[in-house]
């Protein structure tokens, strides 16, 4: 998925260095809307039925969550446009929702069954500005409508985001339900981070965006689009999951609920200590767990979290034909004989 966004990226700019030049202003002009749709982590936890499988292949639908957007597109011309972002979203993954099924006797297990016992699990809220370029392949027009073969266009787009996120979880009893109130897992520093094993990660993070959709205009006013927004993010704690198992006696040092946080793969669907699975041994006399887990791997710190979204997107134009909404078009002239010039930020 890495080569697919590196392309993309490098088609828009490639667009954008041919098209930002043009002189040729027919097309511009101004929209405005909101889009809606689900989203997906892509993260070190849950998944589907075979771990690492890339991208649409590891989607853990039943942890679908959604977001909402509201945007400003200004439409250079037919070809090239820019927008700004403002989302809102949520993100979950859940180690119970892989099939993880046992092994039969005398096999080793597989990935998916380590990755079930792992049985971890987060939630996060998730707000974002991001700003993108959009390249349509076709000529397009914002504002024609009935007859025109300028009133839809296949699109891609690049850009960049600035997010915010902060990954909970609940307790939970055997049968995976949720007990207590929420936790927030950052500051607990489930890997070590408050105990100076690892630097503490920021609820603050970039990300790069690249997109794929179709749009088409119902009205000269009123437009739809449906597209697909994938982010590579350069953080690898959306989930709090990244490196290994650290001594659990050092983490309930600083939290009790911590060292119950940090590892629970005695409180899942295979509680049981089987295919000498040392992260989640526990001492039958105290009931805490061994520190024979240390250093064990708990995430994959090699590859740095993803998520991606499916929006339907609805625009209104306040372009040459938004004269009705009191908007004229980017320096042309209205039928009052006003000029308008472009908005200012």
């Amino acid at each position: 998925m890495k080569k697919v966004i590196s392309c993309l990226l490098f088609i828009t700019l490639l667009f954008l260095c041919d098209y930002s030049k043009a002189n040729d202003a027919e097309g511009s002009g101004h929209d405005v809307g909101f889009s809606i749709g689900p989203n997906f982590a892509l993260t070190d936890l849950g998944g589907a039925n075979k771990i690492g499988s890339p991208f649409l292949r590891d989607v853990d639908f039943k942890a679908t969550r959604y977001c909402i957007s509201a945007f400003y597109r200004y439409n250079v011309n037919k070809i090239f446009a820019v927008r700004a972002n403002l989302m809102y979203g949520m993100l979950k993954a859940d180690d119970r929702n892989t099939d993880g099924r046992p092994p039969a006797p005398g096999q080793s297990p597989d990935d998916s069954w380590f990755r079930a016992r792992r049985n971890l699990n987060f939630e996060t809220h998730m707000f974002e500005f991001q700003a993108i370029g959009e390249v349509n392949l076709k000529k397009y027009i914002h504002n024609e409508a009935k007859g025109s073969k300028e009133r839809w266009a296949p699109y891609l787009g690049a850009g960049l985001g600035f997010f915010y996120f902060n990954p909970y979880t609940y307790e939970q009893d055997a049968a995976g339900n949720k007990i207590g109130s929420k936790i927030k897992l950052r500051p607990l520093g489930t890997e070590g981070q408050t105990i100076g094993y690892k630097k503490m990660y920021s609820n603050f993070q970039f990300d790069l965006m690249a997109l794929l959709g179709i749009k088409y205009n119902v009205t000269e006013l009123f437009s739809i689009a449906l597209e697909g927004v994938y982010h590579q993010t350069f953080t690898d704690y959306l989930d709090d999951v990244s490196g290994s198992y650290v001594n659990p006696q050092d983490v309930s040092s600083m939290s009790p609920i911590a060292q119950v946080l940090q590892n629970r793969v005695n409180t899942g669907r295979y509680p049981q200590n089987e295919h000498n699975y040392v992260e989640g041994q526990k001492d039958v006399v105290t009931g805490n767990l061994k520190p024979i887990g240390i250093g064990q791997q708990r995430g994959d710190k090699k590859d740095n979290d993803q998520f991606f979204h499916v929006q339907l997107t609805f625009s209104f134009s306040l372009g040459a034909t938004g004269k009705r909404l009191g908007f004229g078009s980017c320096g042309k002239r209205n039928p009052y004989h006003h000029k308008f010039a472009c908005p200012k930020w």
